[in-house]
């Protein structure tokens, strides 16, 4: 019978090469890869040429292309997910990450790119700890970057101890001298000691020097020009970048502010120029939602709606239910929530066109919320606006206020003040949910203590310090405690109210809650006969809002409830005129005493200062000596800043022509247009220094902040945030420090 022949080693040994070849040919068994491992190398070169260009546009589109042909090559898509952070899509880069950790769930590239993902969401905290199994897995630099990154946010000082222990060959990589730089900037606050800064520019310019085909040294180093007001660098360096990267427009973006911003142009050509360089922009770069996106931002900034919208509804149209949709139909909301302020200028709160207007916020929000959303990010926002509006209707739609809190406790982060204090009262009030609302404030309690103690740095002694713990929980309170009385638990409710007082006293809603609660107890008691009982409740509320009245900015119940029970008792409004004017004088004796007891424990001497005046001359600290000296540091952009600026005026004209107090305001504007446009819209005279970066250097960190200073050049008095008669307290410290001579 004939036998078959065994085959040989070597023709087995070519079989299985063979076959280890087509295997290798084809990416996870399926079609012939279209490309050599030359072009994929260089693929992923040019990937990392956009990151270095920032051409996030093109970056994007080269990338969608070539993870199609080598979808399992994880390098290629973690450096494809850089170009999609550049872009905000978290989303996005999370399922980069899920396709290289489905292939190998340790993958050093997966690991990366889930940690930008959770990084491009503002989860540090997350990123860091998973991108430094990443490192440890495997030690590159752009690894490295990451974790610098990450970490800077969540613990500064961890951040600064690992760039220290890196070797000198990663430290000069690009993104991690990048890193350096950016942690030395920060090191300006953490560290509290602005020569950090210029340990910074030092850094960015060395970056500049060696690595001359990177845009971030340019840009960077732009951005501090213009921030020292050094028009002729900015413009060099920011020509530089646009050689570099024509079609970025995060480089773009940045010369379109300058152009628009700054004295480098007179104002007629500005708009010209923009135009021009957004042209070049459109040439050099491929139309996309990003691009869009910014141009239209820039648009709004030049004050052109119209051309904006244009834009929008490109952006929509391109990509319905993508991020840049959703920042569209967020914009449309803002712009309904930000009309309400011009409407309630023009015609008041109490106008049909104030009503018609909060109306259009409801229907603005109602439509986002019912948009495709591209994440949750904007929720918080949404909801918040919708309680703003519906709080203001009369009447108060109380099932949609409802709903629009019960959002604000499960998305918004950033107003706990009002997501746990004014919306659960307004719940209380306009709703027929009162324990609902005491339940979500005991739920987000720890919430609001945790922001507190983010701010805990702005308190200058621990008094303050504990004054602000106080008052916090008193606010806790004083929400539970109405909420129980609301549902018809007056005990309960005056309980817990006292309790609020208890821990602070001068808590004013707490006030006006507990007189409400002893009216209710003395009603009580004259129904069931006892008038003796009746008549020490009332005595009780009125004390109550009699603690609660004084000085306050915007509307005090305790005064209107005061006046109300004044009447009630004596059967008409006579003598009402005298009672209170006898109250308000003695809440001044006390606000007096307040001021005078707030003269900061160890007093010191603060930063010298020559900064220019808007007619440009220039004003030395040095020339403060031997007066009393009010710096007052403030902004056209904060809200808080103009309401108290009509008050202010009048303080500086009372000072004005006295020899011995000088009193300046500092605005730290980006330009003097903005400060003598604001002035001569306001009727403002007062004088004007420009801040340099003064404040930063002087560790200002709120605004509004006032210095009271002595003659010989130390703060006595600091004031953060408004005051509540400013021509008056402010008078009663400088006052003060006059009478100081004598001593």
């Amino acid at each position: 019978m004939p036998q078959r022949s065994r085959p040989s080693r070597r023709r087995i040994g070519l079989l299985f090469v063979g076959v280890l070849l087509v295997l290798g040919a084809c990416e996870g068994g399926g079609a012939p890869a279209d490309h050599t491992p030359e072009e994929l190398d260089a693929a992923k070169a040019e990937l990392r040429d956009h990151r270095r260009l920032r051409t996030f546009e093109a970056g994007k589109l080269f990338g969608d292309e070539w993870v199609a042909r080598a979808p399992h090559d994880a390098e290629l898509r973690a450096l494809y997910a850089y170009q999609l952070v550049g872009w905000g899509f978290s989303r996005e880069v999370h399922e980069q990450a899920d396709a290289i950790l489905a292939d190998d769930p340790e993958n050093p590239w997966g690991l990366y790119t889930r940690a930008y993902a959770h990084f491009a969401a503002g989860e540090a905290e997350t990123a860091h700890e998973i991108v430094r199994g990443a490192w440890e897995a495997s030690p590159q630099p752009e690894f490295a970057f990451l974790y610098l990154r990450a970490l800077m946010r969540a613990d500064f000082e961890a951040a600064r101890e690992f760039l220290a222990s890196l070797d000198e060959e990663t430290r000069g990589w690009p993104e991690v001298l990048r890193m350096e730089a950016e942690i030395e900037s920060q090191a300006r606050y953490e560290l509290e000691d602005p020569t950090w800064a210029d340990s910074m520019r030092a850094t960015w310019a060395d970056f500049k020097e060696r690595f001359p085909d990177h845009v971030l040294g340019y840009t960077r180093l732009a951005n501090e020009a213009y921030n020292d007001r050094h028009m002729d660098e900015w413009t060099s360096l920011m020509e530089a970048a646009l050689e570099l990267a024509p079609g970025s427009a995060e480089v773009r973006g940045q010369h379109w502010r300058g152009l628009w911003m700054s004295d480098i142009l007179p104002r007629e050509e500005r708009r010209p120029a923009v135009e021009a360089s957004m042209a070049a922009y459109r040439d050099a770069s491929p139309e996309t939602v990003e691009g869009l996106q910014s141009m239209a931002s820039m648009y709004r900034q030049m004050e052109d709606e119209e051309r904006a919208a244009e834009l929008d509804a490109r952006i929509v149209e391109i990509d319905p239910d993508g991020y840049h949709a959703s920042w569209v139909r967020r914009n449309e909301m803002r712009a309904a929530r930000e009309e309400l302020s011009d409407v309630f200028d023009e015609h008041g709160r109490d106008s049909p066109e104030y009503r018609a207007q909060q109306e259009a916020i409801r229907d603005a929000v109602n439509d986002y919320l019912a948009g495709g959303l591209y994440d949750d990010s904007f929720k918080g926002e949404a909801y918040l606006n919708l309680f703003s509006a519906l709080r203001s209707m009369d009447p108060v739609p109380a099932e949609e206020l409802a709903e629009a809190i019960r959002g604000m406790a499960e998305y918004e982060r950033l107003n706990p003040h009002i997501t746990f204090g004014s919306a659960p009262l307004a719940m209380i009030d306009h709703t027929p949910y009162p324990l609902e609302a005491a339940d979500i404030i005991r739920a987000g309690a720890p919430r609001v203590f945790e922001n507190l103690e983010g701010a805990r740095s702005f308190f200058d002694t621990e008094g303050e310090w504990d004054d602000a713990l106080r008052g916090t929980l008193s606010g806790i309170y004083d929400v539970i405690g109405w909420a129980h009385f609301k549902a018809g638990r007056t005990e309960d409710g005056r309980h817990t109210l006292e309790r609020a007082l208890a821990i602070s006293a001068y808590d004013r809603n707490a006030r006006y809650h507990l007189g409400q609660v002893y009216e209710q107890l003395a009603a009580d008691a004259n129904e069931n006969g006892d008038g003796e009982a009746a008549t020490a409740w009332l005595d009780q509320a009125e004390d109550s809002y009699i603690a609660g009245f004084g000085a306050s900015r915007g509307e005090n119940p305790n005064e209107t409830a005061l006046e109300a029970l004044y009447e009630r008792r004596n059967g008409s409004r006579e003598g009402i005129e005298e009672y209170l004017a006898t109250l308000d004088e003695r809440d001044r004796v006390r606000r007096h005493e307040r001021i005078l007891e707030s003269r900061v424990e160890t007093a010191d001497t603060y930063e010298p200062f020559e900064l220019a005046r808007l007619d440009g001359e220039m004003v030395n600290s040095a020339d403060l000596e031997g007066k009393v000296a009010v710096l007052h540091f403030w902004g056209t952009w904060c809200g808080p800043c103009i309401v108290e600026l009509p008050e202010y005026q009048e303080f500086d004209e009372r000072y004005r022509e006295d020899p011995e107090v000088q009193v300046f305001s500092i605005s730290n504007d980006e330009t003097n247009e903005i400060i003598e446009d604001f002035l001569s819209k306001n009727n403002y005279d007062f004088t004007v220094l420009v801040d340099d970066g003064y404040a930063e250097r002087a560790a200002v960190r709120a605004w509004p902040t006032t210095w009271f200073v002595d003659r010989d050049g130390y703060v006595q008095f600091v004031q953060v945030g408004t005051a509540l008669k400013l021509d008056e307290e402010f008078s009663w410290r400088v006052e003060a420090l006059r009478e100081d001579e004598g001593e």
